[in-house]
């Protein structure tokens, strides 16, 4: 499919969260979200020389595009969509536009810039040059999924597990979007990284990803652990809360005994419901890292 629907908005920051805990309610083939202050946070890791091209705008407004499929089926989805905007939000405006992907993509390549994660992580996308650096480098072609490492989701996982040992782990990247986590597992030598979405854009992604950066990921469509048919060292899920408790029903399943869960994409004020999940299903809190309204947990077994 060649041609698809975007639908652009900006919205006054105190709707952000209604935007991130319902997008997941339609059926869209991708999501972006321009937040000056995220932005901001990059520009501090960019060269003087890059800054210039970025278009900062007021921060309490954040810019919103949203993808649907050019189908029946996508404008159907659309219309639900403005119809929840229109419900929720008091003279919701937007701009609605048919594009194909090759000009969204010329689109990523104008913003999508080099910038550092941690301690020791550079993500580039892959249309840039390769520069000369000590850190573990991602090349990332972000097409139309999600995870490019620019929320603070994606950054807080990466964080977390630039720290930890992956050598010789099996590991499980669920949600993977671009396959940016697995990507970075594999590159602090995890023996074994599976990834899986239930977006066939995102298992493209990860598979055409992986390959840029020359490592191995096997990555599968799978409704969470639905194709799931090993138990792992360490487990990712960059997911909705709401989610995250419904797969911590399914996931003893597929941990190894002394295996660790990595939760992120936690709006604070869902933390409670996850903490209460992890505790309803045996598992005790490891660490809980917070990013502005964000939370990761980490968790594993009780009594191991």
């Amino acid at each position: 499919m060649d041609n698809y629907y975007l639908i652009k908005f900006i919205l006054d920051r105190k709707y952000d969260e209604l935007i991130q805990l319902n997008i997941f309610n339609f059926e869209t083939i991708g999501f972006e979200v321009d937040d000056p202050i995220e932005k901001m946070e990059i520009l501090k890791e960019l060269p003087e020389w890059d800054i210039a091209e970025f278009d900062i705008k007021d921060e309490n407004n954040i810019s919103y595009g949203v993808y649907f499929e050019d189908s029946e089926k996508g404008l159907k989805e659309i219309s639900k969509f403005l119809d929840f905007m229109n419900q929720n939000i008091e003279d919701f405006e937007y701009e609605k536009e048919l594009i194909d992907n090759s000009n969204w993509e010329e689109e990523w390549k104008k913003s999508y810039k080099s910038f550092e994660i941690g301690k020791s992580i550079l993500v580039k996308p892959s249309w840039e040059e390769s520069r000369d650096t000590d850190r573990i480098i991602i090349e990332i072609d972000p097409k139309m999924a999600f995870g490019t490492g620019t929320h603070e989701t994606t950054s807080m996982c990466m964080e977390y597990v630039e720290q930890m040992d992956m050598k010789d782990r099996d590991i499980l990247d669920i949600g993977c979007g671009s396959g940016i986590l697995s990507i970075l597992s594999k590159k602090l030598n995890a023996k074994n990284v599976d990834a899986c979405d239930i977006d066939q854009i995102a298992v493209d992604s990860t598979i055409e990803n992986s390959n840029i950066n020359n490592v191995e990921v096997n990555a599968f469509i799978s409704d969470l652990f639905s194709n799931v048919e090993k138990k792992y060292d360490i487990i990712f899920a960059n997911i909705l809360a709401e989610i995250l408790v419904k797969m911590l029903s399914e996931t003893n399943e597929y941990l190894k005994e002394k295996g660790i869960l990595i939760l992120s994409g936690i709006i604070r004020e869902k933390e409670n419901l996850v903490l209460q999940a992890l505790e309803e299903n045996d598992f005790e809190l490891i660490d809980k890292v917070y990013k502005n309204d964000w939370v990761l947990l980490s968790a594993r077994r009780k009594n191991v």
